[in-house]
């Protein structure tokens, strides 16, 4: 154990998390390669990619069918390429930190090699030293041309690089003496050396591994199965990689040394021997040094031991050369039997610690990246524990043997807790039931099963009879203890490969699937336990010794004779249990198309709604945002309102679908922000007091590419101020349009636009995506305030969101706010914004100025 082990561990703690590879079959990828014989080359015969790397990298595409195009260019033209994201790998590519910015390295690497000087036959150079003001021509951007100047540098030599474009030009440079020299790495000179009258010098330096890589951003696959396939052959020796070898380098080892190394080591010994004798001298001054840092060892050891993580550093031989108390505990040892310890025998003798030691060094680690994954894993106790494990090779400043630092953290109760908020997520707080989200992802699976296998499948849409008179004459409790004893009689009455999903309300959906072949017999099944439904939810219900009796309306399709869109059946069914309920309910309707006049209906709507912007039909209305802390009005939600000329007032909830999935929400969208951009330009002439309108944003308007040049045009036309224009997404607009929506959204914030995420707590996103975000402010959705404080799973999501939003900065606006009880409980929770029905309705320009305190 030593002082610089334990530096190296608190450098290495905030090292970040990888993934693991997806598959690859029937893909197509342009690799890049330059001129590097004999690793990869361009042959000008057949004018095809050829060499070590080409037959490894053309097997793994057959053994794994996808396909590759080789792609040839100079390497500072590659290294561009990959900075513009223009190609998906590169080939014979040397480790540092400037390309680790835009590149992700391969831990396998095919071939080791070093820099090397090579020059003219008549060259007087002979070491490091004659390189003094002299002209040595290397690759833009090569590492071996970054080494040999660290090594200039180290040793004081002022020697001078000429940057060309590839190693050819080097070597003409050479042989035409245009240069005193040119460097490159030891094979690619070898190459050269064969067929000119060049010299290959014994100036050598940092022997380095040749990785692949690609751009950052890209899906690690391809990266994936490069290291599983060669670490496959390595372990191999009859494989295609030393068959590979042998081929191109002439040669069945690991390495190749060059026929100088030997002498070059006999007289590393001999000054090693002479360096023996120094350091005698300087025993005394040494020991004293030891004691010293033994103590501020000890002293460190101790502080390692209060890292609640496993920490610990195993050599090239396996030993375990530092432990802290946690690593010890985990493995059921003291520190002192663990670092005593070698890890071969221990995997020997514990075959399931084998990934904790695996893949132990790379030769290189100064060139090496570290190693990520997530691991689910027993102690010594059997107890079970997540753990996130990193692990870096690194090289001492004055060790010759390479060792490898190993961190695990252990995050069991955050996956825990992670996956309590997906199930919350997805699932309905009052009875555990699927919630809307979860239902579309399995109606999505069902469906497509069924084009699959040709069956069919019924979806059912069930509501309760006069529910809404129950809540309101026996109260919400006895509602909510019936919505729940309906949701336990589903469940015994529906198989387990179907799925019974609450939407909210009364409302549910019965998803029946693989009913059958025959479209017939298919409907003849699910009316059958339509008719259990509604027998047993006709039978008496037992609440707080009272008996209550309710029936059922059920709207029923069948997939895929009513549609093959999850959207249109789940419509269709919610037809035909209108239809239902108008016959006086306690009955099933199952869709015909005699009710496809509703469909119509909606066509209608849309045509009339194309037509409602030109006629001036279309106005926005302002719901207020209050301020908990002061009471007053912080600023206000832009909505729309349809005034139809036959039908009246008309919801944006009504419209709003039917605008998305006709696109003409792009002109209503943009209508909307353009309005809001004007009132905002209006209440700034009257107000010196800030205040924010938030506009809603649809996943249209986001798939459009003018959407942001519009934006940014309103911004400039009419002054609007930093943070005065608020936009809202909704959850399932960003997860559905990841990358694209992070692009934007960033770019929002960049024309001084705020950003809130509208209904948090409906969608699957995690809070690591959530801290992605460019984000100001989260809005809770109504269904987790409405039964606040009173429901317990409601109050936990509330709190949990709360205190979430403390911790990554954002503001929190409360929605649905509709009485004092869930004003007293949010100011409590230290909620930001109230918005709600007991503050007030969105209301008209006109009245909201009279009440709006900013004005």
């Amino acid at each position: 154990m030593t002082f610089r082990y334990i530096f190296i561990i608190f450098l290495f703690l905030n090292y970040s998390f990888s993934t693991d590879a997806q598959e690859l079959k029937g893909n197509d990828y342009r690799v890049g390669y330059f001129s590097s014989p004999p690793l990869v080359f361009l042959n000008p015969d057949t004018n095809q990619a050829e060499g070590l790397l080409v037959d490894l990298m053309n097997q793994m595409a057959q053994d794994h069918q996808f396909n590759i195009t080789w792609v040839h260019e100079e390497w500072p033209t590659l290294l561009e390429l990959s900075k513009k994201d223009q190609i998906d790998m590169i080939t014979s590519a040397g480790y540092n930190e400037d390309r680790a910015g835009y590149l992700n390295f391969s831990e396998q690497s095919f071939i080791t090699v070093w820099g090397q000087v090579f020059l003219p036959l008549d060259s007087d150079i002979e070491n490091i030293f004659d390189l003094s003001n002299k002209t040595i021509a290397a690759m833009k951007g090569d590492i071996n041309a970054i080494n040999l100047l660290n090594q200039c540098q180290q040793f004081e030599v002022d020697c001078q690089i000429q940057e060309v474009n590839s190693y050819p030009e080097i070597f003409e440079l050479i042989q035409s003496k245009q240069v005193d020299g040119g460097v490159s790495n030891n094979l690619v000179g070898i190459e050269y050396v064969k067929n000119t009258q060049i010299l290959g010098s014994s100036v050598v330096f940092n022997p380095f591994k040749v990785f692949v890589a690609i751009p950052k951003g890209h899906e690690q696959s391809l990266l994936n199965i490069y290291d599983q396939s060669i670490s496959k052959w390595k372990a191999d020796k009859n494989s295609l990689y030393y068959s590979a070898r042998i081929k191109w380098l002439q040669v069945e080892g690991d390495e190749i040394f060059p026929p100088w190394v030997w002498p070059m080591l006999l007289v590393v010994g001999i000054i090693a021997i002479l360096a023996l004798g120094f350091a005698t001298l300087f025993k005394k001054q040494v020991n004293l040094r030891v004691l010293e840092l033994t103590g501020r060892e000890e002293q460190l050891q101790q502080i390692i031991n209060l890292v609640p993580h496993i920490i610990y550093v195993v050599d090239i031989n396996g030993d375990i050369l530092l432990a802290n108390e946690t690593a010890s505990h985990f493995f059921g040892l003291t520190t002192k039997a663990f670092e005593s310890i070698n890890s071969e025998k221990l995997v020997t003798t514990h075959p399931e610690y084998e990934p904790f030691f695996n893949n132990q060094i790379l030769i290189n680690p100064r060139n090496s990246q570290p190693i990520h994954k997530e691991l689910t894993t027993d102690d010594f106790s059997g107890q079970e524990h997540v753990l996130y494990l990193s692990r870096m090779p690194f090289l001492g400043r004055h060790d010759e043997s390479p060792a490898i630092l190993t961190v695990g953290v252990d995050i069991t109760e955050a996956k825990k807790f992670e996956e309590k908020i997906k199930f919350m997520a997805q699932h309905d707080a009052l009875t555990d039931l699927p919630n809307r989200i979860l239902l579309n992802d399995r109606l999505n699976h069902s469906l497509a099963r069924a084009s699959q296998h040709h069956h069919h499948g019924a979806i059912l849409f069930l509501d309760i009879d006069n529910f809404k008179t129950i809540n309101d004459s026996q109260g919400h409790h006895i509602g909510d203890m019936m919505i729940k004893q309906m949701a336990t009689r589903l469940q015994k009455i529906v198989g387990q490969g179907d799925t019974i999903a609450r939407l909210g309300g009364d409302e549910f959906i019965v998803e029946l699937s693989e009913l059958g072949t025959d479209t017939e017999s298919a409907e003849k099944e699910a009316l059958s336990i339509c008719d259990q439904i509604l027998s047993s939810i006709a039978e008496a219900f037992h609440i707080k010794e009272r008996k209550f009796h309710i029936t059922s309306s059920i709207g029923m399709v069948i997939y895929p004779r009513d549609g093959t869109n999850q959207n249109v059946l789940i419509q269709r069914a919610d037809t035909a249990m209108y239809e239902a309920k108008a016959n006086g309910g306690n009955r099933v309707v199952t869709f015909r198309n005699r009710l496809e006049r509703a469909v119509i209906k909606s066509h209608e709507l849309e045509n009339e709604l194309r037509r409602a912007l030109e006629r001036n039909q279309i106005h926005l209305v302002y719901q207020p945002i209050i301020d908990s802390n002061t009471g007053e009005t912080a600023g206000s939600e832009a909505l729309m309102r349809w005034d139809h000329p036959k039908k009246g007032s008309i919801l944006p909830s009504d419209f709003i679908p039917i605008a998305e999935k006709t696109h003409i929400i792009l002109d209503l969208g943009f209508w909307a922000l353009e309005q809001a951009c004007i009132q905002i330009s209006e209440w700034k002439k009257q107000s010196n007091k800030p205040f924010f309108v938030a506009v809603n944003l649809s996943v249209i308007q986001i798939r459009d590419d003018l959407f942001l040049p519009k934006v940014s045009e309103l911004i400039q036309r009419y002054d609007i101020p930093r943070n005065f224009l608020e936009i809202e997404v909704t959850e399932s607009v960003l997860m559905r349009e990841t990358k694209r929506s992070i692009r934007i959204l960033k770019e929002l914030k960049q024309l001084g636009i705020r950003i809130s995420i509208d209904d948090f707590g409906t969608g699957y996103s995690s809070f690591n995506y959530i801290r992605q975000l460019p984000l100001d402010k989260i809005k809770i959705d109504r269904a987790f305030i409405k039964d606040i404080p009173h429901d317990n799973n409601s109050t936990t999501i509330v709190r949990t969101i709360l205190g979430m939003a403390k911790e990554m900065n954002f503001d929190v606006v409360a929605e649905g706010v509709e009485n004092q009880e869930q004003v007293d409980f949010l100011k409590k929770e230290q909620c930001h914004f109230f918005q709600g029905f007991y503050y007030a309705k969105p209301q008209k320009v006109s009245e909201f100025e009279k009440k709006a305190l900013f004005l």
